[in-house]
């Protein structure tokens, strides 16, 4: 089942768009709601990692920056 969404696009961004659908053989439909699913899941995915690393953190767990685990294993 599909919903209808509206949305307003600038003159430019309406027209990179239909440039880069057309050329790829894509509706601007599916392309809009790939990206869109795409990123999403990103966000998603990211706030995901952003409570585990605060959850590390909270058991008392220690991280160390690139340049620490330099000095230390080279």
């Amino acid at each position: 089942m599909t919903v209808p969404t509206s949305i307003r696009l600038s003159v430019e961004l309406s027209e990179k768009l239909t440039l880069w659908t057309s050329s790829h053989n894509i509706s601007k439909t599916e392309f809009i709601t790939q990206v869109l699913a795409e990123k999403l899941e990103d966000l998603y995915d990211i706030q995901e990692a952003d409570l585990a690393m605060q959850q590390w953190l909270d058991d008392g767990q220690k991280t160390y920056s690139h340049d620490e685990m330099m000095k230390r294993y080279g």
